[in-house]
């Protein structure tokens, strides 16, 4: 939060000096810590980096060489610029003192107005402040938000959309694969956020905990705790990112790693994301083909011109006298069974406490197969629980196709459940009229 060169030479109270950049413009933007005003040669030794001297000049050294020393003891010791008042020592910089700023990459601003100095530092000073209020606010009010939501219990989803609305900027959280489990776009359409979001992902690049990375320039920070990695958060700025959005990013991920370390008995973000994409894909609740095609391809599972089927999952009833089953049981399995049978596998749990996988196919041709190998690695998991149902809706071309398609596969299950026929999956031939 600290003020640079270029701000500062932008406040009223230097303008009215009329300054002009004699030397290093391209090193504009070194931060401010301070502002000190001394005529002493041997100044550097009291500084303690990031000054901004200001001079008349009167004290300097009156040959070149000795004006070379004093600008490279300033440079040792970090300062972040000199500001020159012409008029009482100097009616031009000397070129010396030009030529060994531009050397050294300190900027040198000279002053053809006079202006009282105590007005330049109380004004740096209190812009310096004012700034550092500010950051603590900001710090405080992302504190007291993002605590609020640990305590409430929020998901993953909640902290990356509180996040985004604070940072001004969409943010997406994704795991180590560099798969999407939530994001907020705000105004940025869903299909420009995340088209081809995993070779963009890793282009950002970085070995810091927090960054800015990439040909795009994402702010990104690592979710991790106690050695373990989860996953980072991404902020994708249309413009500089900011400190006060840096800040926040990190809050958010402090708070999205509390809320997965206390998922002991809830879904997992991988699988919350699933199921918010399938629910959204049944119902209907996308802005576009286009949007939605994004969002499936961002979990690693690609649906565009592919061939989909739609997989219902009837688990066994939870045994006599038991306390029931968690909420979702029987996803992470049914998700495992598809990593074994090596397809890619949307996954979530359907209204009626069921399973749902939508599989993306290159060919109606390997229908089949593919339908053996994931019923065989299904019933596999499942074995010993109880007989498992897996039925499959009509072949659907298109995504707005689906919703039909498992509603066919949940009535499917529901009569071979009934009829007690057992098959490793089961279509709607496969029912006969009773």
């Amino acid at each position: 939060m600290l003020p640079t060169v270029a701000e500062v030479l932008r406040m009223p109270v230097l303008q009215a000096g009329s300054p002009v950049v004699l030397a290093a413009e391209d090193e504009l933007e070194k931060e401010i810590r301070w502002a000190h005003v001394s005529e002493l040669e041997d100044i550097a030794g009291l500084l303690q980096g990031r000054e901004l001297v200001l001079t008349t000049g009167i004290a300097l050294p009156s040959d070149d060489e000795g004006l070379r020393r004093y600008v490279s003891s300033l440079s040792r010791a970090a300062a972040s610029g000199i500001v020159v008042e012409l008029g009482r020592r100097f009616s031009e910089v000397p070129v010396a003192m030009v030529r060994a700023c531009a050397r050294h990459g300190l900027p040198l601003v000279a002053l053809r107005q006079e202006v009282k100095f105590v007005r330049v530092t109380e004004a740096i000073h209190s812009r310096i402040v004012e700034n550092q209020v500010t950051a603590l606010r900001r710090s405080e009010q992302a504190h007291a938000v993002f605590t609020s939501l640990c305590v409430d219990g929020a998901d993953t989803t909640e902290i990356v959309r509180q996040a985004a609305r604070m940072t001004r900027a969409p943010v997406v959280m994704e795991d180590l694969m560099h798969r999407v489990l939530a994001y907020e776009p705000l105004s940025e359409s869903v299909e420009d956020l995340l088209h081809n979001w995993e070779p963009r992902s890793r282009r950002a690049r970085t070995d810091e905990r927090t960054a800015i990375c990439g040909p795009e320039g994402w702010a990104v920070t690592s979710v991790e705790a106690r050695g373990e990695h989860f996953g980072r958060l991404v902020l994708l700025s249309s413009s500089e990112v900011e400190v006060d959005q840096l800040m926040v990013l990190e809050r958010a991920a402090v708070a999205v790693t509390l809320s997965l370390l206390l998922e002991e008995n809830r879904e997992s973000s991988e699988r919350q994301a699933h199921r918010s994409v399938l629910t959204d894909i049944i119902d209907h609740r996308y802005e576009s083909l286009r949007a939605m095609h994004a969002r499936t391809a961002a979990l690693g599972v690609p649906t565009a011109r592919r061939v989909l089927l739609a997989v219902v999952v009837q688990l066994p009833p939870a045994p006599a006298r038991s306390s029931g089953r968690p909420e979702g049981w029987g996803t992470a399995e049914a998700a495992a069974s598809a990593r074994a049978a090596g397809v890619p596998a949307v996954v979530g749990t359907l209204r009626d406490g069921s399973v749902g996988l939508l599989l993306p196919v290159e060919k109606v041709a390997d229908r089949a197969s593919v339908l053996e190998q994931l019923a065989g690695q299904i019933h596999r998991r499942f074995e010993g629980v109880g007989p498992v149902v897996v039925a499959v809706g009509t072949t659907a071309t298109s995504l707005d196709r689906l919703g039909r398609s498992f509603a066919e596969a949940e009535q499917v299950a529901t009569a071979v459940r009934a009829s007690q026929e057992r098959r490793p999956y089961h279509e709607l031939p496969d029912v006969p009229l009773r």
